[in-house]
């Protein structure tokens, strides 16, 4: 006999139906009043009374009771082992987000001590150079740690000169501010010095050969401190010392200027072709070339001393 109401239904016929209320707190009916007597009258028949009646349904009722207690338990066991399953998850998920937050509390923290100003260490022990070199400006040194070709004018002394007063007057200065491409051409605003460092750069067939010479071994310190490859460090020293022991510097002015001119267009030209399969050897000099740019040189020089004949 089951105690009506005391379970929720199970439509698909399955597991035991959850219990609505504890069975422990139920007692037993009164099968002796008359609400049972009909159950009571079924149940007596021909060979019994209804005390046994009321007796077998008792004992029915508390078998079904009993099975209905061991039920009640295990429904608790289960909701609680349930509990502390989801408690267990709770508590793993909020742990979860509790280290999440904490590395990224971490790593926004290094973030910005990486991005506080620090001072290097220096060596207690060591004395200062005898000597120290003007720094190169921004705009040169871009140029060597991309590799690229730069004018001799910025390693010149003039060109350090002017890199040294554009430091004094940009420090600090917002008004630098500039729009500039970076290694994957993308649009970034860079501050401080730009190109613009050097107003007086020219080109380096315009230097004077003592310039040529003091910017082209400036150059070469630079690049070697740029970590440039040995190979290419090796082909512009050689190019420079070349051109500087030329036999074109018998003709004095007149053949500097020609060597500068050849210096211009092939150092730029091997920076162009690096690479490529028009690539060559700068410290391979081309006599040839050499001659056809000095006939471009003397030509000029002879048209504009007519110009100036014909002037007066």
């Amino acid at each position: 006999m089951s105690i009506p109401g005391s379970t929720s239904s199970d439509p698909n016929g399955g597991s035991p139906a959850r219990l609505l209320f504890d069975p422990n707190t139920v007692t037993c009916p009164d099968f002796s009043s008359d609400a049972f007597k009909t159950i009571r009258l079924q149940l007596a028949g021909v060979n019994s009374d209804e005390a046994t009646a009321i007796s077998n349904l008792q004992t029915s009722w508390k078998e079904n009771n009993d099975k209905l207690k061991v039920q009640w338990d295990a429904q608790l066991t289960a909701d609680r082992q349930a509990q502390e399953a989801e408690d267990t998850r709770l508590q793993q998920e909020a742990d979860q987000a509790a280290a999440d937050a904490a590395r990224v509390a971490e790593a926004e923290k290094l973030e910005t001590e990486k991005k506080k100003p620090k001072l290097g260490n220096f060596d207690v022990n060591s004395a200062p150079p005898t000597f120290v070199e003007s720094p190169i400006s921004p705009f040169a040194q871009r140029k060597l740690d991309r590799k690229e070709y730069c004018p001799l004018w910025p390693f010149t002394p003039s060109g350090l000169k002017e890199a040294a007063e554009a430091r004094l007057s940009s420090n600090d200065d917002v008004s630098s501010l500039k729009l500039a491409r970076d290694e994957e051409n993308q649009l970034t605003v860079q501050s401080g010095p730009s190109s613009s460092t050097h107003k007086n750069m020219v080109r380096d067939e315009h230097l004077s050969w003592r310039q040529f010479l003091l910017g082209s071994n400036r150059y070469i310190k630079e690049i070697v401190r740029a970590r440039w490859p040995e190979a290419h460090v090796q082909a512009l020293t050689q190019f420079f010392y070349i051109l500087d022991q030329h036999d074109l510097h018998s003709l004095e002015d007149d053949g500097e200027n020609i060597l500068k001119i050849y210096a211009d267009r092939y150092r730029a030209d091997w920076f162009r072709t690096l690479g490529t399969e028009q690539s060559f050897n700068i410290a391979i000099i081309k006599e040839e070339a050499v001659g056809k740019i000095a006939d471009e040189y003397f030509a000029k020089k002879r048209k504009r001393i007519t110009d100036e004949t014909q002037a007066m």
